[in-house]
């Protein structure tokens, strides 16, 4: 995107602090989708980069000196422990831009910065889960010409459907 008000870059690891915590304030809208029992579980884990596998990429949206919005990129998705994705497809994990850094093309320049990456490593089909009520997340997919993918659902706990899309490039 040309004249964007932020630049993409890879992350540094003195910044994964700051990441977690803007995951965390970007999800925090979610909350009432979960049950008490397990809120805290989730929260905790979406914002964890303490433990990202060497293969995951950490990309973040700068604006203004300050981190607006990041994702995870896999070049080998079957790697990133979520679904199980087949061997050669990409996975975009964690897309993360708070209420106040929307609505200027973050995410969706995050989610081109993964295809991107896909395509300069030869690979064909990039995937994501999302949820029923990240429908803002949903819409941008199917604009972007993302495909539901039902057969690669999954539900990390009861009454929550990770749904499988993807993207042939």
């Amino acid at each position: 995107m040309a004249n964007q008000p932020f630049t993409l870059r890879n992350a540094l690891p003195s910044e994964l602090d700051t990441i977690s915590a803007l995951i965390t304030a970007s999800y925090l809208e979610y909350e009432p989708f979960y049950a008490p029992e397990v809120w805290q579980r989730y929260i905790t884990n979406v914002g964890r980069l303490d433990d990202l596998p060497s293969a995951a990429q950490l990309i973040v949206a700068e604006r203004e000196g300050a981190i607006a919005g990041s994702v995870i990129f896999y070049a080998d998705g079957s790697v990133s422990g979520q679904g199980e994705w087949p061997a050669g497809w990409a996975g975009i994990l964690r897309l993360a831009v708070p209420p106040p850094q929307r609505g200027l093309g973050i995410g969706r320049a995050l989610v081109e910065e993964c295809l991107h990456r896909a395509r300069a490593t030869g690979v064909a089909t990039v995937a994501l889960h999302s949820t029923e009520w990240m429908s803002t997340a949903r819409d941008m997919y199917a604009l972007m010409g993302f495909v539901r993918v039902e057969s690669f659902d999954f539900k990390p706990r009861p009454g929550v459907i990770g749904m499988g899309y993807k993207l042939d490039l």
